[in-house]
């Protein structure tokens, strides 16, 4: 029986939440049964938090370490309840703790005001020096990432554009009430919203952080949602979207890679070219799903893209037989955080 929660909004590029609902109902259709499944591109963490829901145990697993947080806050099941006042002291400096300055003095004018590089600054170190609870670190950087991200115009890190935020009146994206509430505003805001969603499911759900084709678990379902390329548009990396939030996760070790030649000052850190590259990402598939070919695969995916719908099916055909492979067309999708808008058919694409 699936517990009733409303689903998270962790607003992040590529989420699954307006699809899970459908990807779980053709599961029921094609009678595809199973007890565990292994995420292994967890990224915003909704499909493994809605298997969570379905009590199912479950194996989230992404490269990023920010993202291990994500799903260690969302997915990891603990018997901890996070303390709320704690939380909301992380933006106190302590007496007589002399704290670094790193991103108020390397990101004046890139993504946020000089007060509030500040205020990351002294909830980074509070975080580190304070919580020695995986899964209360884990939440305390929970709510720090949905407030950088809701201050953020789009929501991302790819560009110097404070001046969006700053010089908006009104346009079709964005919400500048939203951008100018106070951290402590929005600290209270996303405590609030992670108490209500956090839950043990009493099942093994574990949180891995290794890269795709270096994560060995099993599982009886492997789900796939690899990045994408567009064949019509160049490919911006989830690294190049996220990269401020993995660099805090990494916060004594950021300062030494920053690139200096990218105005945005991109934090260059734990990058992978696992999927990366249009040229190597059949292979990077093949050498996937060879790892798991004793798993039922599926494999979410958008038509538009490279390589196409009937590539990965024949890759996929490579390891299960043509008969047990079908395609399921989920329907036309936009993502909310596309900016053009435009419109693509998501599919799943099963191998039993």
């Amino acid at each position: 029986m699936c517990i009733e929660r409303k689903l998270p909004v962790t607003r992040y590029y590529g989420s699954k939440r307006k699809l899970v609902k459908k990807i779980w109902q053709v599961f029921e259709e094609q009678n595809i049964q199973f007890n565990s499944i292994l995420d292994v591109f967890g990224g915003s963490g909704i499909f493994s938090y809605y298997v969570k829901l379905k009590n199912k145990d479950v194996t989230y697993n992404d490269i990023f370490k920010f993202i291990y947080y994500i799903g260690k806050a969302l997915i990891g099941n603990s018997t901890t309840s996070i303390n709320y006042d704690k939380i909301l002291n992380l933006l106190n400096e302590r007496e007589g703790v002399i704290y670094k300055d790193t991103i108020e003095n390397n990101y004046r004018n890139i993504y946020f005001l000089d007060e509030e590089n500040h205020l990351i600054d002294v909830i980074v170190q509070n975080i580190d020096s304070e919580f020695n609870n995986e899964f209360e670190k884990a939440s305390a950087y929970y709510v720090l990432f949905q407030t950088c991200l809701i201050k953020r115009p789009f929501n991302l890190f790819h560009r110097k554009n404070l001046s969006l935020r700053t010089n908006h009146t009104i346009s079709n994206f964005g919400n500048k009430t939203t951008w100018e509430k106070s951290f402590h505003e929005l600290f209270k805001q996303f405590v609030n919203e992670l108490k209500e969603i956090q839950f043990n499911n009493d099942k093994i759900n574990n949180i891995t952080n290794f890269s795709a084709l270096n994560c060995d678990i099993k599982a009886d379902l492997v789900y796939i949602d690899p990045p994408y390329f567009n064949i019509k548009g160049s490919h911006l990396s989830y690294h190049s979207r996220y990269h401020f939030l993995e660099g805090l996760t990494n916060y004594n070790e950021l300062a030494n890679f920053i690139s200096l030649e990218k105005n945005n000052k991109e934090i260059c850190i734990n990058q992978s070219m696992e999927f990366e590259s249009k040229t190597n990402f059949c292979n990077d598939m093949k050498e996937l799903i060879s790892k798991h070919i004793n798993s039922i695969i599926v494999i979410s995916y958008r038509n538009m893209g490279y390589p196409s719908i009937e590539e990965i099916k024949n890759i996929l055909s490579e390891f299960k037989p043509l008969k047990d492979i079908y395609i399921v067309n989920l329907g036309e999708y936009s993502y909310a955080l596309n900016r053009s808008r435009t419109k693509a058919n998501e599919y799943l694409i099963i191998g039993r």
